[in-house]
């Protein structure tokens, strides 16, 4: 499939693959940043503010405590208070005129912890029997005060919560209609003991009723009421019982429990239409659980205005980019199509075409070279036309001088006849090998030859010479049975010998010594070839050049020496070949040629 996909895409236009590049490395990876840092630095602040948020509730609870224990202070002293605890005593066991004095010792001795602290509304005393004395801050009246549509107090929820503890005990808020108006307060409550006789347990409670303002003044205070809109805090009981809210109207009530923090907020009118968040701090000292609700989308709207900022100027630099890249991919068309055009004509034989360079880039190159190119085709082509005139004239003038070899053939053979009937056989041997050497090397003389073939035909080649220098030299042809049907070419190693012989052996009368060893080479992969003479050597400067191929193969087409039978080797094989020569002045010298293996390559040799 992604070999298809790679294909298909191969396949597009030039200014399409460009498009499709420029959207996959460009936009996709700009618009993926943005989204992966817009969610990084969301994460990250939301985390933040969630952290501030229960900062804030834990100094919340901080402060609530401090408060608190103002009050449970105050409630401990009237605890202590041995006056307090021996008029209980006397409520519950004198006769009534006693009773009468002692509740009204309680009720001045209550009067007198008035702190001036307005959120107190009333303390009330609750004797095990039902008796109660009830000081109401508020009133100054015993009769008309907090509980006066109570009974018995016995039967509220301070005094039920506290029968069993021994240490404070905070009760939630409760509602009471008082004037027409439906005011909310929590209690404080402390059992009260006789510790003179600490055996009988608890004689009385005392309670301290608190006005629920003060919590919400310290849940939402001054600093918090520019983010009251977008921010709330309240507090709550273990069991979902609201002690405190910002609408007074649900403080005290139990929260339904099908209901979550969020849903409760917003169906008491608070923070409707949000998309919220919820912090909970549960305060280890009075158990209560201190509650932030925030609108997530204003806190963050810092964030969404800077993501907005960064898409605006994303899009932007896109629109940017893609109308930079839109030119480009227009301008190579324009440039790619001219040369196509271009190429076209020259396909449909028009030489004369030239391309228009409309930029001086990769693309005006192209065209440049293109233009260049036609030119020089048009001169090659004018020049291969010459040359075919010139092969065709060759040719004729060949055709015409096919006769001059025949002609000599059946010369030399008419020479050799005579020569036979004259008894001169030396003559007739000559004449017969020198026709052979003809044949040899008229007839196609670039092509391959056994070696088989190249031994034969040097021996008689070298015969020649010999007789022609009246046997000045001798000459042996080794040749290893396994190289006769390989094949080099042919007359490439005449000009070695005729070389050894006609300088190494020059102005020598007699004594002269040629070898030639046809051998494979020691790997097995090609041919050794040795040539030996002990003739007069020569100069170490030509060694040199000998031994350096580029200057053993420069040759200026006139010779058919030792300099062209190097080129041609470098021709035919290329750096498959390599020689070495090797020479001594009065000594002689020794060329070994290593020929690449061409042709059959048997086991064995029949002959």
């Amino acid at each position: 499939m992604l070999r298809r996909i790679l294909t298909h895409y191969n396949n597009w236009k030039l200014g399409k693959k460009l498009l499709f590049a420029f959207i996959l490395v460009s936009i996709i990876p700009i618009l993926a940043i943005q989204a992966i840092a817009y969610n990084v630095n969301k994460a990250s602040t939301t985390e933040k503010i969630n952290q501030l948020m229960v900062n804030n509730l834990t100094q919340i609870s901080e402060r609530v405590n401090l408060c608190l224990e103002v009050y449970t202070n105050l409630l401990y002293q009237m605890y202590m208070d041995e006056q307090i605890i021996d008029n209980i005593k006397i409520l519950l066991d004198d006769h009534e005129s006693r009773k009468a004095v002692a509740y009204n010792q309680i009720y001045n001795r209550l009067k007198q912890y008035n702190n001036s602290d307005e959120e107190i509304r009333c303390i009330s005393v609750v004797c095990n029997d039902g008796n109660s004395v009830v000081y109401d801050f508020e009133t100054d009246s015993s009769m008309d005060n907090l509980w006066r549509i109570y009974d018995d107090l016995r039967n509220v929820s301070p005094y039920i919560e506290s029968v069993d503890k021994p240490g404070m005990v905070i009760t939630p808020t409760m509602k009471f209609r008082d004037k027409e108006e439906r005011k909310s307060y929590f209690h404080i409550s402390k059992r009260i003991f006789d510790f003179s006789n600490l055996e009988q347990g608890s004689i009385a409670t005392i309670t301290m009723s608190v006005d629920e303002n003060l919590l919400n003044a310290m849940c939402n205070s001054r600093e918090n009421q520019d983010l009251s809109e977008y921010s709330m805090n309240f507090i709550m009981s273990e069991d979902r019982r609201v002690i405190t809210y910002p609408d007074e109207d649900f403080s005290g009530i139990s929260m339904n429990p099908d209901l979550s923090i969020e849903e409760f907020v917003k169906v008491s009118g608070f923070l409707k239409d949000r998309q919220t968040a919820v912090n909970m701090y549960e305060d280890p000292v009075s158990g209560w659980i201190f509650v932030n609700v925030y609108d997530r989308d204003y806190m963050l709207k810092d964030i969404e205005k800077m993501q907005i900022i960064f898409v605006s100027v994303g899009i932007a630099a896109i629109i940017f980019a893609g109308i930079f890249i839109i030119y480009t991919v227009r301008t190579l068309n324009r440039s790619v199509k001219s040369v196509v055009k271009g190429m076209e004509s020259v396909q449909g034989g028009n030489l004369d075409v030239v391309v228009p360079m409309y930029t001086v880039d990769e693309i005006g190159i192209i065209a440049r070279n293109f233009n260049l190119m036609t030119t020089k085709v048009k001169r090659l082509l004018h020049e291969v036309g010459l040359a075919k005139d010139k092969q065709k004239d060759a040719e004729i003038r060949a055709l015409e001088a096919q006769i001059n070899p025949h002609f000599l053939y059946n010369t030399l053979d008419s020479i050799n006849w005579m020569a036979i009937e004259k008894e001169e056989y030396q003559i007739s041997k000559m004449l017969r090998n020198l026709g052979v050497i003809l044949r040899y090397s008229i007839n196609k003389s670039n092509q391959m030859a056994t070696i088989w073939e190249v031994s034969d035909w040097l021996s008689k080649y070298i015969s020649l010479h010999q007789m022609r220098f009246n046997d000045a030299f001798s000459y042996y042809i080794n040749t290893d049975p396994g190289t006769h049907r390989l094949k080099i070419h042919k007359l490439l190693l005449q000009p070695f010998i005729e070389n050894a012989i006609l300088h190494g052996f020059k102005e020598m009368d007699r004594g002269g010594l040629l070898r030639i060893d046809i051998t494979m080479s020691e790997d097995k992969k090609g041919l050794a070839v040795i040539i030996e003479d002990n003739g007069k050597g020569m100069p170490a400067s030509l060694v040199q050049t000998y031994n350096n191929r580029e200057e053993a193969i420069r040759v200026d087409g006139r010779s058919i020496g030792v300099h062209n039978a190097f080129s041609r080797m470098n021709i035919y094989y290329g750096e498959n070949a390599r020689w070495n020569v090797s020479s001594v002045e009065g000594i002689g010298t020794v060329i070994t040629l290593y020929l690449p293996v061409t042709g059959e390559m048997p086991e064995g040799d029949n002959g």
